[in-house]
């Protein structure tokens, strides 16, 4: 057990790991990597499915990490993800300065060795923070920790703003990339400061098989019916914030620094969000809360299409668009963590958790490769006329969304009455 003042530090620790670690999160979310592979020459379907890998092999790697995790250690596991995540930037780094034809395969490289160490942190982040984190208190740390990391992310994001607004060129791209090399670098020391107050089940004689504590997990009362209704949501939004990206870049030709701006506003967004949902929990319930992002989230992917008739301008339309979405990505995660917390057991946690996250992530990584798929294969129409105003394929992919969100409403039945605590569980993919 920790005293008070162990455990103050141990929270601050905790703080400051995590928003080292979302520096390189920030990379996905604030237009950094749509710039930096354009200016790699990587094509915009690539570019789609090159989103869409970290979470795909996040599928296949969360609940194999997370049984190990439980097994034989958190914080080893998850330090060895540390040091693939510092490879995977050094790594990304040299594919700026390859010869042409090596830039690709070594985004490819670093992405897949990016998945598998954050893969082997968030299978057992929560598990590993649960016992230091006393319950009447952890609305009040997980809110205060994600609006930490998240006004770091945004404090970088306004860097890398002005850095490719100055000089979008390679050696701008590579300062930035230096910076969140260094984070990662301080990242090992402080993770390794966090203390682990559960032994391992190895280290204990628990020799529970796979199978058995994924069998049992199985049959914990409303858990998989909650878990299907996250990876149904999550097939049909998680893609739209690539959607977005790609439209600024390929049919508005946003500047990179105008890209990386509307970035910061899908950041500020995900803050608010979670300002909003936890009271929103606390008082209405879950249901409530996903009721109302389905809805909203259908709203501003058809509001993108109104952007012909608005009066302001085509940047702050589209600004607008990418704080609301990530508004209601972060108000719909405050109620997906909190419903995820509720159910899981007091057995196997590392394992419970991941095997939303491994749906959420399997849900977002089909929900990229069909976006990559449609543009790669060219089979919409390029440009198509509503209203005496012409559209492009990015926007049937936004009309497509939005009409199958709507469709789905009834599965929010599949969401038991559970009303607790808000938690906000930090760590998943980021909703690119």
């Amino acid at each position: 057990m920790l005293t008070e003042i162990e455990r103050k530090r141990a929270i601050n620790v905790i703080i400051i790991t995590q928003c080292l670690g979302m520096v390189i999160l920030a990379l996905f979310q604030n237009g950094f990597y749509l710039n930096y592979f354009t200016k790699l020459g990587i094509s915009s379907a690539a570019i789609a499915m090159l989103f869409a890998l970290p979470p795909l092999l996040g599928t296949f790697a969360l609940l194999p990490f997370a049984f190990y995790s439980d097994r034989f250690g958190k914080k080893r596991l998850a330090l060895i993800g540390q040091l693939l995540l510092i490879v995977s930037l050094l790594i990304l780094m040299g594919a700026g300065w390859s010869i042409a034809g090596l830039a690709l395969p070594l985004v490819v490289a670093s992405l897949v060795l990016f998945s598998i160490g954050f893969s082997l942190q968030v299978a057992n982040w929560f598990a590993l923070l649960n016992p230091i984190i006393p319950e009447e208190i952890r609305g009040r740390f997980f809110g205060r920790l994600r609006v930490s990391f998240q006004t770091v992310s945004i404090l970088f994001t306004l860097l890398a703003t002005r850095v490719l607004e100055g000089s979008p060129s390679m050696t701008a791209f590579q300062i930035l990339l230096s910076i969140v090399f260094a984070a990662s670098l301080l990242r090992y020391y402080t993770y390794a400061r966090i203390p682990e107050l559960e032994n391992a089940a190895g280290e204990t004689g628990n020799r529970q098989t796979f199978r058995s504590a994924f069998s049992a997990l199985l049959r914990v009362t409303g858990y998989m019916q909650f878990n299907g209704y996250v990876f149904l949501i999550t097939l049909f939004t998680a893609a739209v914030p690539i959607v977005f990206g790609l439209m600024q870049k390929d049919i508005f030709f946003f500047s990179p620094a105008q890209i990386s701006l509307m970035g910061m506003f899908f950041l500020v967004g995900g803050i608010i969000g979670c300002w909003v949902g936890g009271p929103l929990v606390d008082r209405f319930g879950t249901r409530f809360v996903f009721l109302v992002a389905h809805m909203a989230y259908a709203a501003v992917m058809l509001a993108m299409l109104t952007r012909h008739w608005v009066p302001w301008s085509l940047a702050a339309h589209a600004g607008g668009c990418s704080l609301l979405f990530s508004l209601i990505i972060g108000m719909a995660g405050v109620g997906v963590s909190s419903e995820m917390l509720a159910l899981i057991p007091e057995t196997n946690k590392a394992l419970s958790t991941a095997c939303t996250l491994t749906l959420i992530n399997g849900a977002t990584a089909v929900s990229g490769m069909l976006v990559a798929r449609a543009i790669s294969w060219e089979i919409l129409s390029s440009e198509w006329q509503m209203l005496g105003r012409t559209y492009s394929a990015y926007d049937t992919l936004l009309l497509a969304f939005a009409v199958l969100t709507l469709l789905m409403l009834g599965a929010i039945r599949l969401v038991p009455k559970i009303v607790r605590q808000v938690q906000l569980m930090p760590g998943s993919y980021p909703r690119i």
